[in-house]
């Protein structure tokens, strides 16, 4: 699962959060794998951008699992 979010927002919620400078934000980020990496990578990509309604999207993914864990139960039993 990953939440992505558009790299200006990150950083600025990480200097909110964190008291870090812009320059120390995205030197954390350039250590780390890049977004699109790891949306390639997801099962499931959640956007957290500020237009797009957070709780249905988690909503949908709760219930998605929910559904994948019941037929795994069914199948293994």
């Amino acid at each position: 699962i990953v939440v992505a979010a558009p790299e200006d927002l990150r950083i600025r919620r990480v200097m909110q959060c964190d008291g870090l400078t812009e320059a120390q934000v995205r030197a954390r980020m350039a250590s780390q794998m890049p977004e699109l990496e790891k949306i390639a990578l997801a099962d499931y990509v959640i956007t957290n951008d500020e237009r797009q309604m957070l709780i249905p999207q988690v909503w949908k993914l709760h219930c998605a699992l929910l559904e994948k864990a019941v037929h795994f139960q069914k199948n293994v039993l």
